[in-house]
């Protein structure tokens, strides 16, 4: 299965089939205008407390062993931002699918118009971690638009949601997904074809 050939509906529409209907977060900003973007869930967790010690030494050391099928998913803050132009660099350079920040980022003119990785993220601030903020914990269960994260768990990003997949999920809602792609080819080709709606209706259960 081709990442072109996923979006964050059919991937909805089939977890709300097995029963997993809160597994969809909306709500965040793309830096580019529209992106698609999946891997397994590598987690930062952040804690707000006034300190002059962020704790980068393990942000960073723990974002230089992320590579590629990795995303860097990060429950962070409203308040200040941690992700910005640096780490961006970094994350480019190891070659992760994406970013997804529940909180806020920052060096949107680096992140919007010079690079290629795509960041989710709430929203924007330049006010820095330094001083109100630390990373506590990584690969550690988060949460995300209040949807439980776990590391390996399978995130699909695009620019109308995330996407939280239960690895024990996955082999059940792949066959799910593979069924309705080959369903949504027929549906096209019908309608490409000028069909009435009627005729369409009666080999069309809904779409």
């Amino acid at each position: 299965m081709k990442l072109d050939d996923l979006c964050s509906g059919i991937i909805s529409d089939n977890l709300d089939k097995m029963g997993l209907r809160h597994q969809i977060a909306a709500g965040f900003m793309g830096n580019h205008k529209t992106y698609r973007f999946m891997g397994r869930a590598r987690t930062v967790l952040l804690e707000t407390v006034e300190t002059n010690d962020e704790n980068i030494a393990l942000g960073l050391s723990f974002l230089g062993t992320l590579g590629q099928g990795d995303v860097l998913a990060i429950a962070g803050s409203h308040e200040y931002a941690y992700f910005g132009e640096m780490m961006s660099r970094l994350s480019m350079r190891q070659g992760i699918e994406g970013v997804i920040i529940d909180g806020l980022t920052r060096d949107t003119l680096f992140t919007h118009d010079s690079c290629s990785l795509p960041i989710a993220a709430k929203g924007y601030t330049p006010v820095d971690i330094k001083g109100r903020g630390r990373v506590k914990a990584v690969d550690v269960p988060i949460t995300v638009g209040g949807i439980e994260v776990n590391p390996n768990d399978l995130l699909f990003a695009d620019s109308d949601a995330v996407c939280v997949i239960p690895k024990d999920a996955l082999p059940e809602l792949l066959e799910r997904i593979e069924r309705d792609i080959a369903e949504e080819k027929r549906i096209v080709a019908l309608i490409s074809s000028g069909v009435s709606v009627e005729e369409l209706l009666k080999q069309v259960k809904s779409f």
